[in-house]
């Protein structure tokens, strides 16, 4: 659809009236793109929130749409949040610029624009449409921690064939809902999976095997990928029960809003109809990092030319592990062109955010990692950035001598720094930050690790966690380790070679041999354990039962007693 004569605002006007930068050409061209299916690929720091933000505006100012009829979809809370408030922002200003027509004004206050996650939108369809495939509009959404509860639970309890599956219980959980997830993510059922599975492995363990060989016909490499097959189909009855679990106390899980709502979408066709009615130009934000079922339920609801502008760039997707798929990318035209036309391309290479040096180096290798059925992004500076950026490399023998050298280039550029000026460092691992953190502490730079991992990594959050594993499992030595020699408890070395003999002392005592406040002695030089073993004993017990207060400090003792009664409260 041309919408060239009915622009009154142009994206120029626009941003002159409110005050913001003109767009660069290739901005220009997405802001003011016709009603049709488009694709915008945004390299990184080309001002993606920014050009959507003038896009939604753009169809507003212009009546082309109204502002309560367009949809902005991404994945985080924060993304959602600051696109919207930019949306508003302009909205606003170009009401008190003025030039509106009365009716665009009225409108104006009755409805904004609706942006939201992915998600959330999911969810929405599901709790609207859920009873037209006999799915629960109103089941509760848990969240990782119930949802773990609920797995974990289920793993302890099972009595199933589980041996090809030499994993710990909190492994299985964790594969557990990880495979669930993936599941409902690309709308697999476990007799899909069960079947597929079970014949793969048939069809490659009946290769036959050549000449005189009798060995396996499996080579060493692809051995880990069949176990890995086997440990499947062990978990899949677990997956089944979590899923009846979820069934029988009302619930769904994250994973569970997108799936059910693409299934409604597939299912009701209506559904899309009212969808497309509802909304006349849809925006989906960080398009490289969707995943196959939302991928599903976007194409089924607005597939087929509806005005879909979709924005991402495959250099930069970072969720491959949770199900998303760059591959989405290209499949746009196919899933959202009509007719047979190629949908438009638009590329965002005007970087905000780097000068020439740095870009050089990103575009080098993102053309190492392109896709090849995509055209690459060579960014370019904007014209702000007129530094090139500076790029310093080091190869060095260790990861210590890294750690070093990288702590202080950082506080060389510490000590210079403008006031209010930050760093960030990134790894490939999460186990190398904290080395680094310590490094950087270490030269007197307050340093904050971005994160779960970082924030459980943090001693105060780390003792609450040791705590709560010693509540759940009194056999965790290690955690009970952590909080006897911590700051809190602080347990010297002769208190605790006192309470570890008492430990050892009361596990070769017979049940029942001892009251509850027993104040014999357990020997300095303990008897050796039947069968020649060493036995370590339960900390938990000498923390119950601590024997005779002189065989430790005065100090030591009091603290060990406080320590037991507000574990015994907890």
């Amino acid at each position: 659809m041309s919408i060239g004569e009915a622009v009154c605002w142009s994206a120029d006007r626009l941003a002159v009236a409110l005050d913001q930068p003109p767009p660069t050409a290739e901005q220009r061209a997405v802001i003011e793109a016709p009603l049709i299916p488009g694709l915008v690929l945004a390299g990184a720091g080309s001002g993606k929130t920014e050009t959507m933000a003038g896009r939604v505006v753009f169809l507003v100012a212009n009546e082309l749409i109204a502002a309560d009829r367009i949809l902005g979809l991404t994945f985080t809370r924060k993304a959602a949040g600051e696109l919207a408030e930019r949306i508003r922002h302009r909205l606003a200003r170009l009401v008190r610029v003025g030039g509106l027509s009365p009716e665009l004004l009225a409108t104006l206050e009755i409805g904004q624009p609706r942006v939201a996650t992915y998600n959330s939108y999911a969810a929405g369809i599901v709790v609207e449409h859920g009873p037209r495939i006999g799915a629960e509009p109103g089941a509760e959404v848990i969240g990782q921690a119930m949802s773990w509860g609920h797995a974990a639970s289920l793993v302890e309890d099972y009595a199933g064939d589980m041996t090809d599956v030499l994993l710990a219980p909190s492994t299985v959980t964790v594969d557990v809902l990880a495979l669930s997830a993936a599941m409902a993510e690309h709308e697999v059922s476990p007799e899909d999976l069960r079947d597929f599975t079970s014949r793969l492995l048939e069809q490659i363990e009946g290769l036959p095997r050549t000449g005189s060989y009798s060995g396996s016909p499996v080579y060493a490499k692809v051995r880990p990928l069949l176990e890995r097959q086997r440990i499947r189909l062990k978990l899949l009855p677990l997956v089944e029960a979590y899923h009846a679990r979820k069934r029988s106390v009302g619930v769904i899980d994250y994973s569970d809003q997108v799936s059910l709502a693409a299934r409604i979408a597939g299912q009701s066709p209506a559904v899309g109809v009212l969808e497309r009615q509802r909304f006349g130009a849809v925006l989906l934000d960080e398009f490289q990092d969707t995943s196959y079922g939302q991928l599903e339920l976007m194409s089924r609801l607005f597939g087929g030319g509806h005005p879909v502008t979709a924005v991402g760039d495959p250099s930069q997707a970072i969720y491959g592990w949770r199900g998303a798929s760059t591959g989405n990318m290209r499949e746009f035209n196919r899933r959202f062109g009509t007719g047979g036309a190629k949908t438009e391309v638009f590329p965002l290479s005007v970087s905000w955010r780097n000068g020439a040096g740095i870009l050089g180096i990103a575009n080098d290798i993102a053309v190492q990692c392109a896709d090849q059925h995509l055209p690459v992004v060579t960014l370019v500076p904007a014209p702000t950035r007129t530094h090139p950026g500076e790029i310093r490399c080091a190869l060095l023998s260790t990861q210590v001598e890294e750690v070093s050298w990288l702590a202080d280039e950082i506080a060389r550029r510490w000590a210079a720094r403008t006031p209010g000026k930050s760093f960030a460092v990134l790894s490939r691992a999460r186990s190398l930050l904290r080395p680094m953190a310590a490094a950087l502490r270490e030269r007197d730079i307050p340093v904050e690790v971005l994160g779960l991992g970082g924030l459980i990594d943090e001693p105060e959050v780390a003792d609450v966690v040791a705590t709560l594993r010693v509540i759940s499992d009194p056999g965790s030595g290690d955690a009970i380790g952590r909080l006897l020699v911590g700051p809190r408890w602080r347990i010297g070395p002769r208190d605790l070679i006192a309470l570890g003999r008492r430990a050892r002392w009361l596990t070769r005592q017979p049940i029942g041999g001892l009251p509850a406040d027993s104040t014999a002695t357990a020997p300095a030089t303990p008897s050796p354990a039947p069968g020649g073993q060493e036995e370590t004993g339960s900390l938990i017990e000498a923390l119950d039962d601590l024997g005779p207060a002189a065989e430790y400090s005065a100090e030591g003792y009091r603290r060990l007693t406080v320590f037991s009664q507000e574990l015994a409260w907890l």
